[in-house]
């Protein structure tokens, strides 16, 4: 294949799951201000008190004493998680392309679900609510260039614990290694106690997160079925054309 038409093809291959992303700035540039997502935020942690499973400040505070642990999970935070569910989709792409566009498919409306999600109800971060033991300094996505790519209140549901989970479903279900296959059923429990431990998020966010994977998997698969039947149309009507 001539090079002008990988490129092409390669550049189709990736539109859907880059268009879902550059949602994110819409989301930004029409987040409110914090008076609303403070009280969803509060709201969600009432419910958690009331169920007797309100433990993330406790989480936060034991990384808290371990500093340089807080830090590299700040890091990961911020700069791991897209580029490793980009970096699955590549590999899906190249290693196993039958199963390419069910993954993209999937991660892309994972992540329109979502950035719908913190349209119509944005949610601040724990972290943000005055007295519950987190840093009350703002974080990367608070301000700055931060702040104009994602919104900060955009904590419901956990896009970090959605994409984890596209990531580590794509490979669980395509690896041949166990090794790899059993890091990535490990993958989403890390995330889910980084996000925790950063002040960024609370259980119910992570549920929220999983919620959306699961609609963004749905998704892939009825669009799919739906590309399998305009095929298998055009084809019988390409044939019946010849007749």
């Amino acid at each position: 294949m001539p090079a002008e038409r990988r490129w092409a093809r390669s550049a189709r291959d990736a539109a859907p799951a880059l268009l879902a992303l550059a949602l994110s700035p819409v989301v930004a540039a029409v987040a409110p201000d914090s008076e609303r997502p403070l009280a969803r935020m509060r709201g969600l942690i009432d419910m958690e008190r009331q169920l007797g499973l309100f433990f993330e400040p406790t989480v936060h505070a034991w990384f808290c004493t371990r500093p340089p642990l807080l830090r590299a999970l700040r890091l990961t935070y911020v700069a791991a998680h897209v580029p490793v569910a980009l970096g699955v989709l590549a590999w899906t792409r190249r290693a196993h392309p039958q199963a390419f566009v069910r993954a993209r498919d999937t991660f892309a409306a994972t992540q329109a679900l979502a950035a719908i999600g913190y349209v119509i109800a944005p949610t601040a971060p724990p972290r943000m609510i005055a007295g519950l033991g987190y840093d009350d300094r703002p974080g990367p996505g608070d301000h700055g260039l931060g702040r104009s790519i994602q919104s900060p209140y955009a904590a419901m549901p956990s896009a970090h614990t959605a994409f984890s989970v596209v990531a580590a479903g794509t490979v669980w279900a395509l690896a041949r290694s166990r090794p790899v296959r059993a890091a990535a059923l490990l993958y989403p429990p890390a995330v889910v106690v980084e996000i925790i431990a950063t002040g960024d998020h609370i259980w119910l966010d992570a549920i929220g997160g999983l919620v959306v994977a699961g609609l963004g998997f749905a998704s892939a698969r009825a669009t799919e079925r739906v590309r399998r039947c305009a095929s298998v149309d055009t084809r019988r009507g390409r044939r019946d054309a010849r007749l």
